[in-house]
């Protein structure tokens, strides 16, 4: 079987750090797509690669975007299988990330993957949904997918617990891996929090909560 494609879905509203994010994880796949989410009109016009417009302000649905994009390109290439890699534009990937992330993936036919430096001393793998400690969740700044397993976000959760409700998702089909090493620069943690974004993200909680039962992931 020939080996996925790789795509990396990367949602900016145009800071000057998305340049590094790209520069990083481009040689790493086969395409990038960009989701321009509300900047000025035209500002990373200049990225040689797909992108998408996208204005609310909705992490969930910016990677959705990105993600059915991927599932076109793929499926128009005949590729059976596909991994997505979902970054903030404030990452910077190291060499080797995509292929490492995406091979323990594969190997444990888990739906989703991310690394975990050096906090993260042996491969863990979790396949159910809960609370697991801090630092074996999967890493909502940079992580990858596997693409024709078909996770989504929940368009419900617009900031905050939208990357635990795809790790708990991924649990659900087939698994979701840490990887030791490959430590991912994460420029800015909460760098782009504001007063309207607290309100949103206590919805956000009790939309996570209510969807999963009473469960937090921390």
């Amino acid at each position: 079987m020939a080996e996925p494609l790789n795509f990396a879905v990367i949602p900016t509203n145009g800071r000057a750090c998305f340049k590094d994010c790209l520069l990083a994880i481009e040689p790493q796949v086969d395409e990038v797509i960009v989701v321009e989410s509300g900047c000025e009109p035209g500002k990373v016009a200049w990225v040689e690669h797909p992108w998408i417009q996208d204005p609310d302000l909705n992490i969930s649905k910016w990677w959705n975007r990105g993600l059915e994009m991927a599932e076109l390109l793929a499926k128009g290439a005949g590729a059976p299988q596909w991994n997505v890699a979902i970054l903030n534009d404030d990452t910077i990937v190291p060499t080797g990330w995509m292929s490492a992330v995406t091979a323990a993936m594969r190997q444990e036919s888990a739906a989703a993957a991310c690394s975990g430096g050096t906090a993260v001393p042996h491969q863990t793998i979790h396949r159910e949904p809960g609370p697991v400690g801090l630092m074996t969740r999967m890493k909502g700044f940079a992580f990858t997918l596997a693409g024709e397993k078909g996770i989504r976000a929940n368009e419900q959760l617009r900031w905050y617990f939208s990357d635990d409700h795809v790790d708990w998702m991924a649990r659900k089909l087939g698994g979701m891996v840490v990887i030791p090493g490959y430590n991912v620069e994460h420029l800015y943690p909460n760098g782009q929090v504001t007063p309207e974004m607290h309100q949103i993200i206590a919805e956000d909680g009790a939309a996570f909560t209510a969807y999963w039962g009473g469960m937090r992931p921390w």
